[in-house]
């Protein structure tokens, strides 16, 4: 079925990102699954002309991208990363930002974590804010940055205490270590989770991009119908797996009182092994 673009529609250029999601468990049991979705790669700056056939901004369509699901649900998203910024003593860099992000389906929405990239004014990558939510309707935030917003290369991991509870799985302890991927034609983002310097959890999205257009759109749902319901669903699914399988179950502690938990800044460099 041919879908012309509307008059007046300005395709976002690498404003999709078809990708496979991996998470594998290491400990206490070893358990891996993997799937594909299509998430928004939204360069901030052009939300102004986000709307169009099947993607509506701040309202009700098949897709969907509303200011309220992020941040503190009140203001605008630009307004709200700056103060996320200032709230864990940073600025926001001086270059583009793009959102890494599910779109609400048919009115539904669920993002276990969006990623800001931001950049600098030469374009380099400078920081990121992962924003993540829980099934219990909480969110946290991690602000990943070097010291004095030296560029984050390919090969570099930015570390952050893990402060905010996700699965029922896992203690709210141990330690994030975050690494990003840019790529004209790519994008790559890995979370590492270590515990007591072992390596107990992975995932990653990975995934090539492509002009966002009413008819991408349209395509991506005849694909992936449902994506973030299909997410919520995983989640219960492996999550009962788990816990046939025995795996210990932590009950859930108060969120931090802090939306945003800054990275210290120090950022390894991968040894070889690890860059596979």
């Amino acid at each position: 079925m041919a879908v012309s673009a509307p008059a007046g529609e300005i395709p976002i250029a690498r404003g999709l990102l078809d990708a496979r999601i991996t998470h594998a468990r290491f400990s206490p049991k070893p358990y891996t699954l993997s799937h594909k979705l299509t998430y928004l790669h939204i360069p901030v700056g052009s939300l102004p002309v986000l709307k169009r056939r099947f993607l509506n901004r701040n309202g009700w369509g098949l897709f969907a991208l509303n200011d309220r699901d992020y941040g503190n649900r009140s203001t605008g998203m630009t307004e709200w990363l700056r103060s996320a910024f200032e709230s864990a003593g940073e600025t926001l860099p001086d270059g583009e930002v793009t959102l890494v992000t599910l779109p609400r389906v048919l009115g539904f929405g669920f993002n276990p974590v969006s990623f800001w990239l931001c950049h600098d004014r030469s374009g380099a990558l400078a920081a990121v804010l992962a924003e993540v939510n829980n099934t219990f309707g909480e969110r946290h935030c991690y602000l990943c940055r070097k010291p004095g917003g030296v560029p984050i290369a390919a090969d570099e991991e930015i570390a952050a205490e893990k402060v905010f509870h996700v699965s029922p799985f896992l203690p709210t302890d141990g330690q994030y270590r975050f690494r990003f991927i840019e790529k004209p034609e790519r994008v790559a983002i890995r979370v590492d989770l270590y515990r007591d310097d072992a390596r107990v959890l992975s995932a990653t999205i990975a995934g090539r991009l492509s002009t966002l257009s009413s008819r991408a759109m349209l395509k991506s749902f005849l694909r992936h119908p449902f994506p973030t319901l299909q997410v919520l669903l995983l989640i219960h699914y492996h999550a009962a797996r788990l816990y046939m399988r025995g795996l210990k179950i932590f009950s859930k502690p108060e969120p931090p009182a802090d939306l945003v938990t800054p990275s210290p800044g120090a950022a390894a460099t991968l040894v070889p092994s690890e860059q596979k």
